[in-house]
């Protein structure tokens, strides 16, 4: 057995289950939503603290903060971080549908923690604190950095309209303040719930809107040929024509790139007797990781511009409210090789492979030049399946867990080099 090997197996002797479960469950405890993130931010620089790093909060303004912590190496090797987000999903809109939506964390049969945010994704927050501890524990001196990014705002959320503040803003503002305020390494991990698949590469997310003029008349005086809700409905049937035309153009074998409507807004419910003078149509496309907003744009105008060529009443616009390109990097990479060892090591063969729809901070970090990829433990739906379950809400399995954080530990001590 290796030096190397030897002092592997101390590290991963020193990993602490029950701190692992309990950090979770802290964590869950603390409500975190989009704009909220500051008592979070807080308890975790003090876990970051007592795990021997050195830990510091990031104010991104409008009492918002990213916690930021670094165990400094004693020099020869690489740097590595791991980025989590600090925001949850939800803050509340959906209700109370059971343990796994609320902000309480609860450990089910031994092996199963609920909460909001377990599966979203303080477990990897707990994982990384821990793997850093159980090297602390094991009195091993590293060459490179660890660095930890607690970061706020990473939540698929954009300002529009009236829907402005810290609320919604989301899609990155943390991890963007934080890697242009030193918050950097030579690779990153972010722990987001891929069930414990390596995935590289994720795509991108443009974000229109269509806003369609009106008639603002009495229901006396009506005309539905005005009527703005009636004339968006045009669109949104071009729309749902168009959605399968796109997905076939950009798929990639039995991967295809979703696209969404996500809301229509317009009119007064509670004042019936009124049209409205305008309806604005939202809609999600995503992009594969090598096309940008600006197609999509393009796209959607083109659309609307023929509609509008057959229907000389009908007016709109197009905008993106909110453009991020997706991401990747080559499958060759260092990072994904030490990752593939380390899971190897554990599991017995490498991670599987995946490419998703849902996007992530690591088109941030790929774009500022460190190279990223997203490798966590939730996923796995008690019920069976992977995913998140509506049904369910939150839930992480306690094995899983442990076993990424085993993996996060192998690849911290084969990145970062030891000096034993």
């Amino acid at each position: 057995m290796s030096a190397h090997t030897t002092l592997v197996e101390k590290a991963l002797d020193k990993i602490d289950r029950d701190k692992l479960i309990k950090l979770t469950i802290d964590l869950v405890n603390i409500a975190s939503p989009t704009g909220e993130e500051a008592d979070m931010a807080h308890a975790y620089r003090e876990i970051m603290a007592s795990v021997g790093m050195r830990a510091t909060l990031q104010s991104i303004g409008d009492g918002r903060y990213n916690a930021v912590g670094i165990r400094e190496g004693a020099g020869g090797g690489k740097s590595l971080m791991f980025n989590g987000h600090l925001d949850t999903s939800f803050g509340g809109e959906l209700g109370d549908r059971g343990i796994g939506f609320r902000t309480e964390g609860k450990l089910v049969d031994g092996d199963w923690i609920y909460g909001m945010g377990s599966f979203n994704m303080k477990n990897a927050l707990a994982a990384y604190a821990v793997a850093v501890d159980a090297i602390r524990a094991a009195g091993i001196r590293l060459g490179g950095d660890v660095v930890i990014a607690g970061v706020a705002g990473e939540i698929e959320k954009a300002p529009i309209g009236r829907f402005e503040g810290r609320t919604y803003q989301g899609y990155g503002v943390g991890t963007k303040f934080a890697i242009s305020h030193g918050a950097v390494a030579d690779a990153c991990i972010l722990g987001e719930p891929t069930n414990l698949k390596l995935v590289w590469q994720h795509c991108g997310t443009t974000w229109v809107k269509i806003e369609v003029p009106g008639v603002l008349a009495h229901t006396a005086w009506s005309d539905a040929s005005r009527n703005a809700i009636t004339r968006a409905s045009r669109i949104v049937d071009a729309l749902n024509a168009w959605i399968p035309q796109y997905q076939k153009r950009h798929a990639r074998d039995d991967f295809y790139p979703r696209v969404n409507i996500a809301a229509i807004e317009g009119g007064w419910p509670w004042r019936g007797a009124r049209s409205p003078d305008s309806c604005s149509i939202y809609v999600d496309v995503r992009t594969p990781p090598n096309e940008l907003p600006i197609g999509v744009l393009r796209e959607i105008r083109g659309i609307v511009g023929e509609l509008k060529s057959k229907d000389s009443g009908l007016e709109a616009t197009v905008d993106l409210y909110g453009s991020n390109p997706g991401t990747s990097i080559p499958e060759s990479h260092g990072l994904i090789q030490e990752i593939d060892a380390a899971h190897k090591a554990e599991f017995g063969k490498a991670p599987e492979r995946a490419l998703e729809n849902w996007y992530s901070d690591a088109a941030h970090m790929n774009r500022y030049g460190i190279p990223s990829v997203n490798y966590g433990a939730a996923g796995r739906i008690r019920t069976g399946g992977a995913g998140w379950s509506p049904n369910l809400g939150e839930h992480v399995h306690v094995g899983d867990l442990l076993a990424i954080t085993r993996v996060y530990t192998r690849v911290i001590m084969s990145m970062c080099g030891t000096v034993n």
